[in-house]
């Protein structure tokens, strides 16, 4: 049973509106690159949702910004000194939105690069991102 037949997959309007809800979550990726680019893994958490849930490839998933930040910590701990986030598609509506995109991290082992999915959710006027997983497609060297 198909419960979004109702919903016009393409019009004028509904263009207007992802087109601004992809430039409102482009903008909070720029928050998190800024902040885990300076290596400030609390800044970087911080675009997350208190209660959020990051699930990284290969590994058990983390709760909570807390468990999110200790996460960003090892990474800068373990080399990582760049990320960079490509957001390709943004949907949504309402206090919910999806992300899907490609990442690079650059540091001393090399690049990484794979792909990730973002559920995004509007608290408080603005928008963290409350589900995050990626998978890794070049592991670096």
């Amino acid at each position: 049973m198909n419960f979004f037949r109702h919903i016009p997959l393409s019009n004028s309007q509904l263009n207007g509106v992802n087109h601004e809800l992809f430039q409102e979550i482009k903008c909070r990726q720029q928050d998190f690159m800024k902040a885990f680019n300076a290596g400030d893994a609390a800044g970087a958490a911080s675009v997350y949702d208190p209660n959020g849930y990051f699930m990284p490839n290969g590994r058990s998933p983390v709760k909570g910004r807390n468990g999110i930040e200790a996460y960003f910590k090892e990474d800068m701990a373990d080399g990582v000194q760049t990320a960079q986030i490509i957001t390709e598609e943004v949907n949504g509506g309402g206090d919910w939105a999806f992300e899907r995109g490609s990442y690079h991290l650059d540091g001393t082992k090399g690049r990484e690069s794979g792909a990730y999915l973002q559920i995004w959710k509007k608290v408080d006027g603005e928008w963290v991102i409350h589900n995050d997983c990626f998978n890794v497609i070049k592991k670096a060297c």
